[in-house]
């Protein structure tokens, strides 16, 4: 899927890179580690290959979203990659529901990460490398919405190699910088549960269909799950929002339609896009106000746009 336009205009600026991302790791091995996570997350952990990444969520029995997270599989280890605002949340939950199984888990809270951004169908090349046996580090790869991410975790110094595939020139990341790292995050579709998500926000709102799987057996939240995606719709969904110029947004407020100023949905975030008279946010809008270019406004008259998402469940 390609990103929206002004996604692609900033891809288009990069490569970009950047030291310290926030993004930690739990490790959980042994025998019955895949068993564990199979239960308990939306995604078929179990059925991945060696390698291979898929997106994931973990809900409560209601199907409300707590942590979103990458799962790779590399040998007898499954790696959940999170936020490193989640990862606390997450590995508190994982040790909850931890009894007898065979399996440990550790929390690489204290290992660096390096992240690369660039689009998902550019010529170009990532190389990150898995660290040696015997060594810290391992890499991720992920696309989603147009844009993709490389990070490299517990490797301090490491740099990624950015190389066209055509004419095997070498191209030198630019820096990522905080605001332009979340305007990328926003454009993929990738929420920061807490600040984009609430304690009622379903999974299925939250643009994460592609998080959760519709052939696995059962996992916690599946039957509100399930039932959606059988039976009916959410009245809500995640929605990419382009605003008129001004300051971050991080506490939800209200979004009016622009003939009788009614509140419609709210948005939950927004920053400034470095260099340009707009931000980028994400919110929540019902099917009616979904549609790609619908016309909104703030409660202070500041105009929004709809710029993605919203496709219903």
């Amino acid at each position: 899927m390609n990103p929206d336009p002004l996604t692609a205009e900033l891809l288009a600026n990069g490569p970009f890179a950047r030291d310290d991302a926030p993004f930690r790791l739990i490790e959980v091995a042994g025998a019955q580690a895949g068993e564990f996570l199979q239960r308990l997350c939306t995604q078929d952990v179990v059925g991945l290959a060696d390698g291979a990444v898929a997106p994931a969520a973990f809900l409560d029995s209601k199907g409300k979203l707590v942590a979103t997270c990458l799962v790779f599989r590399l040998g007898e280890s499954f790696w959940l990659e999170t936020q490193q605002e989640q990862a606390e949340r997450l590995a508190a939950l994982l040790e909850r529901y931890h009894f007898n199984e065979k399996l440990t888990m550790q929390h690489r809270a204290q290992w660096p990460c390096q992240e690369l951004v660039l689009p998902a169908a550019e010529p170009l090349l990532a190389r990150a490398e898995q660290a040696p046996p015997g060594k810290q580090g391992v890499a991720v790869w992920f696309a989603r919405r147009g844009v993709q991410f490389w990070r490299m975790h517990g490797v301090p110094g490491h740099r990624f190699a950015v190389v066209g595939s055509e004419d095997d020139k070498e191209y030198h990341p630019q820096d990522l910088t905080p605001d332009l790292a979340e305007c990328l995050r926003m454009g993929a579709g990738l929420v920061r549960v807490g600040l984009e998500t609430e304690p009622t926000t379903l999974a299925l709102e939250a643009d994460l269909d592609d998080h959760c799987s519709t052939t696995k057996g059962c996992y916690t939240g599946q039957e509100i799950v399930a039932r959606i995606h059988t039976y009916g719709h959410v009245n809500r969904k995640l929605c990419l929002l382009h605003l008129a110029a001004g300051p971050a947004i991080t506490a939800p407020q209200s979004l009016h339609e622009l003939d009788d100023q009614l509140a419609v949905g709210r948005v939950m975030h927004a920053v400034p896009v470095p260099g340009k008279p707009v931000r980028v946010g994400l919110g929540y809008l019902p099917t009616d106000f979904q549609g790609l270019h619908t016309k909104l406004a703030l409660a202070d008259g500041s105009a929004v746009t709809v710029a993605g998402f919203g496709a219903p469940a």
